[in-house]
C-alpha cells in the first residue's frame, strides 16, 4: 500500500478501530495489567525485543546502519515519522483485518489471524526500534556494536515495563522505538514519493 493509499484511508480509522481494536483490547488489557508483576512483564519485554531484534540482526543487519545514518541526518523529525510509520502500518492492519472480515463468512477467524500477523510486525518493528536506540548509543559511547545495541535496546524495554504501568510503559516504549524506526521511515516514505512523482511525470 502506498502513502497516498493509507492517507486515502485514514477517514475511516476511527470506525475500524472500534471494530476492531475494542474487543481485543478488552481480552488482552487484564493480562497485561494485573496477571504480571512488574517484574515479570519486564522480562517478558526483554525476550521478546532481545529475540525479534536478533532475528533483524541476522536477515537484514544493514537496515541498522542505514537507519542511524538517516537518524544523525536529521534527529528533530526522527519521532514523528516514526509515528507515521507506526500509523502506516496500523492502518494496513485495520484495513486488511476488516476487509477479510467483510469477505468471509468465517471473517471472526480470519480477523484474528489477521491481528496476530500485525501483532506480530509490530513486535518486530518496534523492537527495531529499540535495536536502532541502543546501537546509537553504542556508537555515541565508543564504536557502533549492534549485538551490544541489541542488549542496550532490550534493556531499555525492560526497564520501562518495571517502573511504570502498562499505560506509561506502552507510551514510553512506542515512543522510543519511534525514535528508532523514524530514519528508516523516513527513506521508505520518501523514496515512495520519489517512485509516485516519476512514475506521474511519464
Amino acid at each position: 500500500m502506498s502513502v497516498d493509499a493509507a492517507v486515502g484511508v485514514a477517514p475511516t480509522v476511527p470506525g475500524l478501530a472500534a471494530t476492531v481494536v475494542n474487543p481485543v483490547v478488552g481480552q488482552l488489557m487484564p493480562g497485561v495489567g494485573t496477571e504480571l508483576s512488574r517484574p515479570l512483564r519486564g522480562l517478558v519485554s526483554f525476550v521478546l525485543v532481545l529475540v525479534a531484534g536478533a532475528l533483524v540482526l541476522r536477515l537484514r543487519r544493514n537496515y541498522v546502519d542505514e537507519s542511524i545514518d538517516a537518524i544523525s541526518d536529521s534527529p528533530a523529525t526522527a519521532v514523528l515519522y516514526g509515528i507515521a510509520g507506526y500509523v502506516i502500518v496500523g492502518i494496513v492492519g485495520l484495513y486488511g483485518a476488516t476487509t477479510l472480515a467483510r469477505l468471509s463468512v468465517a471473517g471472526g477467524v480470519f480477523v484474528r489471524v489477521a491481528i496476530l500477523i500485525s501483532s506480530a510486525f509490530v513486535l518486530v518493528l518496534t523492537s527495531f526500534g529499540f535495536l536502532v536506540v541502543g546501537t546509537l548509543l553504542t556508537d555515541i559511547f565508543g564504536s557502533r556494536r549492534p549485538t551490544y545495541g541489541l542488549l542496550i535496546g532490550a534493556f531499555l524495554s525492560a526497564v520501562s515495563w518495571v517502573l511504570l504501568s502498562p499505560a506509561g510503559s506502552i507510551v514510553s516504549s512506542l515512543a522510543i522505538a519511534a525514535f528508532g524506526i523514524g530514519g528508516s521511515a523516513r527513506i521508505w516514505i520518501h523514496s515512495e514519493r520519489t517512485v509516485e512523482t516519476e512514475l506521474g511525470g511519464r
